[in-house]
């Protein structure tokens, strides 16, 4: 789904308590549409098996940041089943296949079925859920917000296909409608005039805004294959029994380039030679003009630490963000709200007090705008600007905010700002920030506070390999990590470690660190010559006490332990019950080991005599309470 389609943005909880003026000016205005924006983006590719990341650069700058690490279901649609209907609410819970329910308003529901029964859409707007669903019911859903915390996935009827200029909404009627980021009146009049020609029957249309510009015969092929999307959707629907997946959205990657290439983009750069040719495959059907911009990545330095991105998003995840003035923004999430706090931080007044204040404030509202983008917060969001007296004042910073906000892409309403200096708005949000991606709940404060996990460190530390060797002339490497981020470095089979071995050209040693802190780890250059006296390491037919770390099915035969921070994996065709087991060692890499149980030793056998005592003895206590 895009934030063009008709689909509402996720709802206040309860509006503002705080009195307010009696005007005509509306509480909430929408952000004004941006200028004509002249700026210069640059779109880099970072591909991994484990982790996808975009980054897109305004003028240099990182401006927008996108991870993708598990299946993404925001935008799939799916045969669901009504599950159960909450006239409390005025909303159901559905049943798409997910771990969790999805959520069902009855705001995001449109059923042909409702028409017939309920009658006009004056009568529709005043049904309740109860009216409108039923439990065992089977319709058509698209998920619009994918699942946070403890709430499950938010669906809607309301189904919409994204193209590149356009945007399909099925069985919406013949509603037609113009991005609101085309300014000229009279190119949205154009551009609906084409889409009322070339739109499907039954179905609605909204002129995206990279359609500014395009001719009927571009759009028309848009409209097109998107129509020939959603056949082939109710097609599959009248086979499928709920709840079954119809309509997948597409990658990280594809979306971005869909949504993103334009004339702007001077540069795609990607680092992995396959993904490269999708890309260009993928910018000649969408874009082949811009088809000779897109470049393969061929520093020898990872593409993100050469262009100093990496610590850029480290900071990303801190709470504290400095302004260059001297001040500083705090960002709190919490599941209800977010809070961004000015202050005034090392700033030191060069002038009035006033001023001083609304510099402070102006430089943080240009930033508020752009990390709101770069974290992808979303849901209601309160910003604390520094209290100022003039009205003025207030009304400069409104628009320097509101300004900061035109290059977002994701819907935005924004409150005036009050007295206090409090500006409460909301941001469409669709997928958690990228503080609850990259992060989770750290097991020692409860969830008040954040650390990385295992996978994030485990990336960083072949990122940090990978730069280092690079710039270091070192033999080999040394890894101490925590046990769950060595896992990950080593493999199940060793098999990620010596892929890193192959593409740094020397060997790693991974070994496991007795710290229990899973963000805390040893990385050190190694002569190659001295390694075995820095490391423990072990030898074939020899037998060590190996402490069991997992068994699982999905490791086949092999259990996976550990001996004096030795990763091995033990070969075994049955559960290994005691926590310690003896092996003798089979097969010795530099950071995994094969082995198999070792043979027990025979047992001693214990005298008749001391036998038949203990046996005595026993029978006789037995006897005894026998009696008793």
């Amino acid at each position: 789904m895009t934030d063009e389609t008709k689909a509402a943005p996720d709802k206040p909880k309860r509006a503002s308590r705080r009195r307010t003026p009696k005007k005509k000016a509306a509480e909430t205005t929408p952000t004004p549409a941006p200028a004509p924006s002249r700026v210069s983006k640059e779109i880099l590719v970072n591909a991994g098996d484990l982790e996808t990341r975009v980054a897109i650069l305004e003028d240099g700058q990182l401006a927008e940041l996108y991870l993708e690490r598990e299946p993404r279901i925001v935008g799939n649609i799916y045969q669901g089943k009504i599950v159960n209907v909450v006239r409390g609410m005025d909303a159901a819970f559905a049943d798409i296949g997910t771990e969790r329910h999805a959520f069902l308003s009855v705001d995001d529901v449109i059923l042909r079925q409702a028409e017939e029964e309920i009658g006009p859409a004056s009568a529709r707007a005043r049904a309740t859920i109860v009216e409108m669903l039923k439990p065992g019911q089977e319709l058509l859903l698209q998920v619009v917000r994918a699942s946070m915390g403890s709430k499950g996935p938010r669906v809607t009827t309301r189904l919409a296909l994204p193209g590149r200029y356009l945007v399909l909404l099925m069985g919406d009627g013949n509603y037609v409608g113009v991005s609101r980021k085309i300014e000229k009146e009279a190119e949205r009049v154009r551009l609906r005039g084409i889409a009322e020609r070339i739109r499907p029957q039954n179905n609605g249309l909204i002129v995206r805004t990279e359609a500014e510009g395009r001719d009927l015969r571009v759009l028309r092929k848009d409209a097109e294959y998107l129509t020939q999307v959603a056949q082939r959707i109710h097609a599959r629907a009248k086979d499928a029994k709920a709840p079954a997946l119809l309509h997948e959205d597409l990658p990280l990657i594809s979306r971005i380039i869909r949504d993103t290439v334009s004339r702007q983009v001077k540069r795609i750069v990607v680092d992995s030679p396959e993904v490269h040719a999708d890309v260009l495959e993928l910018v000649e059907f969408t874009a082949p003009q811009l088809k000779q911009r897109v470049t393969l990545h061929a520093d020898k330095l990872p593409l993100f630490t050469a262009h100093g991105l990496e610590d850029e998003i480290e900071r990303l995840l801190r709470r504290r963000v400095w302004l260059s003035g001297g001040g500083y923004i705090s960002i709190d999430e919490t599941e209800a709200l977010t809070t961004i706090d000015v202050n005034s931080g090392r700033l030191t007044a060069t002038g009035g007090l006033d001023e001083t204040i609304l510099r402070t404030n102006l430089q943080a509202a240009d930033e508020v705008g752009r990390q709101l983008r770069l974290r992808d917060l979303g849901g209601i969001i309160v910003i604390d600007f520094i209290d100022m007296d003039k009205a003025k004042h207030r009304m400069r910073v409104t628009q320097a905010f509101e300004g900061s906000l035109g290059r977002d892409r994701a819907k935005t309403k924004v409150l005036h700002l009050s007295p206090l200096g409090l500006v409460e708005m909301t941001r469409k949000r669709t997928t958690g920030s990228l503080a609850r991606i990259m992060t989770q709940d750290c097991p020692h404060c409860g969830g008040t506070g954040r650390l990385r996990s295992p996978l994030t460190v485990a990336l960083g530390i072949e990122r940090e390999l990978a730069r280092r060797a690079v710039q270091e002339p070192a033999d080999a490497f040394i890894v101490r990590a925590h046990r769950d981020v060595a896992v990950i470095l080593v493999g199940y089979g060793g098999e990620r470690a010596q892929q890193t071995e192959k593409t740094l050209a020397r060997p790693v040693y991974v070994r496991l660190a007795p710290a229990d802190h899973v963000e805390h780890y040893d990385l050190a250059s190694a002569d190659a010559r001295h390694v075995a006296a820095q490391i423990s390491t072990l030898k074939p037919e020899e037998v060590v006490t190996a402490r069991i770390i997992s068994q699982d099915v999905a490791l086949g035969d092999l259990a996976l332990a550990e001996a004096n921070g030795y990763l091995i994996g033990i070969e075994t065709d049955k559960q290994i019950e005691a926590a310690e087991v003896e092996v003798r060692v089979k097969e010795v890499k530099n950071s995994f080991a094969i082995a198999e149980p070792a043979a027990k030793p025979p047992a001693k056998k214990r005298s008749a005599r001391r036998r038949g005592s203990r046996g005595g003895r026993r029978h006789k206590g037995k006897a005894k309470t026998t009696a008793e």
